[in-house]
Parts: C-alpha cells; structure tokens; sequence
C-alpha cells in the first residue's frame, strides 16, 4: 500500500515539473533562446573576443562597435532575452528615421545585405 502511494506522488511530481519546463519554454518569444553558460562577471566581449573572434573583430571595426553600441542593443540582455540571431527590429528603431539609410520597402530584410556585425553590404554573388 504504501509503495502504491509513494509511485502516485512520484508520477504527480514528475508530471508537474514535465508541465512546468514545457511551459516556460513555450513562454519564450520566438526566436529568444537562453544563452548558455553565461559569465556574468564578464563583459560579452571578454568572451566572445575567444568563442568567436571574426565576429567580434568584424563588430570592432564597424560602425557601431567604433561607438561602443553594446551587444544588448540587438542580442537581449542574456538574462530576460536572448537572440543569437536577432531580427530586424532593432535596426528599425534606430535607422527609420535616417534618410537614405533606410529602405522601408526592404525593412524585413536588412541582413539580406549587410553582415550582422561588421554592417558592410554583402558582396554579390
């Protein structure tokens, strides 16, 4: 009797904590995901000056990095949201409104051809 009680609570538990972690990914925004394994005592580029150097030179070099236009703008905090690959969105914020640097008819499609970190346009194949 008491191994048939203990079986009940065990799959009642394991139900609800299979619910729960269903749930909060189901939560996440398209296209957020959780960046893992994440340094917090560590600036982005500290780290990703290693895991990904091309990247993170390209973003040096460029336009925004020159600035300091940090990493959150487009990627998410990595506590609350993350976006390895971050949409459009952001750069609609800040580029609507500067004439001739934005196409409204290709908003949707910035990274169609400019590169994400170094922001040149791509090269026609």
């Amino acid at each position: 009797m008491r191994a048939k009680h203990f079986i009940w609570i065990f799959l009642v538990l394991l139900s609800a904590g299979f619910l729960l972690s269903f749930s909060s990914k189901a939560s996440m925004d398209e296209g957020e995901e959780e960046h893992p394994d994440v340094d917090y005592t560590i600036s982005c580029m500290e780290c990703h000056a290693d895991e990904t150097p091309d990247e993170t030179a390209a973003w040096k070099s460029s336009a925004h990095g020159k600035m300091n236009f940090g990493c959150y703008i487009c990627h998410g905090d990595g506590v609350e949201n993350f976006s390895a690959e971050p949409g459009v969105d952001g750069c609609i914020t800040c580029h609507s409104s500067n004439e001739g640097c934005f196409k409204p008819d290709k908003a949707d499609r910035c990274f169609e051809c400019h590169d994400g970190h170094s922001l040149k346009t791509k090269k026609k194949e």
